[in-house]
């Protein structure tokens, strides 16, 4: 696993869009919720087990040990 950082909570997600697409604090904000909800969405359907930021900062996902053996199914 990629050496973790730390992890992306709304505000690091926000901060990241403003950064990355130069918008302004309500608009990352918005859009960083939106980001979130996906985000959770896919935890609790079981294709991730959490985010986080790495040492480059990119947003990575953790993917589920589920997602994991099916990915290696698919390429064995």
């Amino acid at each position: 696993m990629a050496s973790v950082s730390q992890s992306a909570s709304l505000s690091n997600i926000a901060a990241y869009l403003k950064h990355t697409h130069a918008c302004d604090e309500q608009t990352a904000l918005k859009e960083a919720r939106e980001v979130m909800q996906n985000l959770v969405s896919m935890r609790q359907k079981g294709f991730i087990t959490g985010w986080y930021f790495d040492e480059r900062g990119h947003l990575e996902l953790l993917p589920s040990d589920e997602i994991l053996k099916r990915i290696g199914e698919d390429h064995g």
